[in-house]
């Protein structure tokens, strides 16, 4: 069955459980599909590969049909950042659906925006500005993009710093962090394992006769504590 007419009898079962009430309303895409049913395949590979082989003869037919890369300028300043600070990929984010158009609706002339939490990608845009308003050079534009993202991280920790030390002064008290509680659990974690380790050593030590060993140790260091 060719994938036209797969896609059509898919559409003709679904329509047949919404009638009788087996599905509760319309999947998201029911309406799509009718509305834009799909063409044969056969039909578009055999038109790209008819042409492709005319305008590269060289070329096989698995190349031909290798989907084009997509390439947008921003890819490559985006990799050598995260590439260069990794951590910042650990820094909490709001996962929201977005319409990527944050570039359209900020003011890149400055790195720091109103609306918008500093992050990575306030250095990819403002690289971009640079580039395309002030005609420098992507290396040159990443440099002066990157050393304004320090001195705004450098703000961004004196100010909390300052806010906590102001808070503390006034009264309050803070809990633990994620990384004391981390801290403590593992320590509380190697000393459960340090007393199991101990309960099964003593045991096979017991189950081989090895009992007297242990007591011999275990005075000889009661007397070099005397």
């Amino acid at each position: 069955m060719k994938p036209q007419s797969d896609v059509f009898e898919i559409v003709k079962r679904t329509s047949r459980l919404l009638q009788t009430g087996v599905v509760k309303g319309e999947p998201a895409w029911f309406k799509a599909v009718l509305a834009h049913p799909p063409s044969t395949a056969d039909a578009v590979q055999r038109v790209d590969i008819v042409k492709l082989s005319k305008k590269h003869p060289h070329l096989s037919v698995k190349k031909m049909m290798k989907p084009m890369e997509i390439v947008y300028p921003e890819d490559r300043i985006r990799r050598l950042f995260y590439r260069q600070h990794p951590w910042e990929l650990t820094r909490p984010r709001i996962v929201v659906e977005q319409d990527a158009l944050d570039f359209q609706r900020c003011d890149w002339s400055k790195l720091e925006q109103e609306y918008k939490g500093l992050d990575g990608e306030s250095v990819v845009q403002r690289t971009l500005w640079l580039v395309r308003k002030k005609r420098l050079p992507h290396d040159e534009a990443y440099d002066i993009a990157r050393k304004e993202f320090y001195s705004l991280r450098v703000k961004e920790t004196i100010e909390r710093q300052t806010a906590e030390e102001e808070a503390r002064m006034f009264g309050a008290v803070f809990s633990k962090s994620y990384n004391e509680r981390g801290i403590e659990n593992e320590a509380a974690a190697l000393e459960e394992w340090k007393t199991r380790a101990q309960s099964v050593t003593k045991r096979m030590r017991s189950r081989f006769g090895m009992a007297g060993d242990e007591e011999e140790e275990a005075s000889g260091e009661a007397e070099m504590d005397n």
